[in-house]
Order: C-alpha cells, then structure tokens, then sequence
C-alpha cells in the first residue's frame, strides 16, 4: 500500500477519534452541569423551607406576645377599675 494512503488513514482515524471525544466531553459536561444545578436547587428548596419555619416560628411568638401584653394590659385595666370602685 502507497504511503499516502496510510497517511490518509492516520488522517481519517485522529479526525474520528477526536470527533468521538468532544461528543464524550460534552455529554460529560451537561450530565455534571445537570447534576451540579439539581444539587443547588435542592439546597435553595431546604433554605427556603428553614426561612419558611423560621418565619412561622416568629409569626408564632409574635402572636403569643401580643396576646401576653393583652392580658397584662386587660389584668391592669380590671386593678385600676378596682382600685377606682374602692375609692368612690
């Protein structure tokens, strides 16, 4: 066989093999990019969902405040009435 021939072989070969392996790398790349944005997205979902429990644990002690201070301010408001009715 003439050597051009062998030459066009070689040629042919590298040419295949590195068509081969760019499409390897790429799929590569999109499976681990794949992967990479579903394991930030998984984060992102526990961050809000521990934003959301601690915003309800707020909410929650919040309320029980206020309706603290309610009573005090109500347990206040029935001495001062006392203390007016005991005076008159």
């Amino acid at each position: 066989m003439p050597w051009f021939v062998w030459v066009l072989i070689l040629v042919a070969a590298i040419v295949v093999t590195a068509v081969v392996t760019t499409l390897i790398v790429n799929e590569y790349q999109k499976r681990s990019a794949a992967s990479t944005i579903g394991n930030a997205q998984d984060k992102a979902r526990e961050i809000v969902d521990e934003a959301l429990k601690t915003a309800e644990a707020k909410k929650r002690e919040s309320l029980l405040e206020i309706k603290e201070e309610s009573i005090r301010a109500k347990n206040d408001l029935d001495k001062e009435i006392k203390e007016r009715r005991a005076e008159a």
